[in-house]
């Protein structure tokens, strides 16, 4: 088994299904898929992008240890990929039924985002980052953005 560093468990409503759509959505890899019966009970996927290689676990809810997010409902967490195009990744995840949250929009210079959420209610970033951006060009940025709500 091949883990990365960080490993995320994604609990769905339908693990099949969902395996399929980061497939055509986020270009993943199944490495492997474990069931029980018709369950899908672990898988794993690797997912490439500019940044490396990553690993992540989708497997179907189990109540009441694990319980998936309601489709269009806020979530806990969410999944930043660093892109080498933004638009791309945004226009590909559309495409195969993600519904978009942030059309593709430049923070600052050297720094686009785009934001999605999947049919199986988990919200993904789609983010290209120039090397020559800083925390502290992240942080006027964040400033600005947090004034522009207030």
């Amino acid at each position: 088994m091949k883990n990365s560093a960080l490993h995320p468990n994604i609990s769905v409503a339908d693990a099949r299904a969902a395996i399929t759509f980061y497939e055509a959505a986020l270009g993943a890899e199944p490495l492997d898929v474990i069931t029980a019966g018709d369950a899908v009970i672990h898988s794993d996927l690797v997912l490439r992008s500019a940044a490396g290689e990553s690993t992540f676990t989708v497997a179907g809810a189990f109540p009441p240890d694990s319980v998936a997010p309601e489709p269009g409902a806020p979530t806990h967490a969410s999944f930043t990929i660093p892109v080498e195009d933004t638009d791309a990744a945004y226009a590909r995840a559309l495409g195969a039924g993600a519904t978009s949250l942030a059309e593709p929009a430049d923070w600052f210079e050297g720094f686009r985002q785009a934001a999605v959420r999947c049919p199986f209610g988990h919200r993904w970033y789609f983010v290209t980052v120039d090397d020559a951006v800083t925390p502290a060009d992240v942080q006027r940025a964040s400033d600005a953005w947090a004034a522009a709500r207030d």
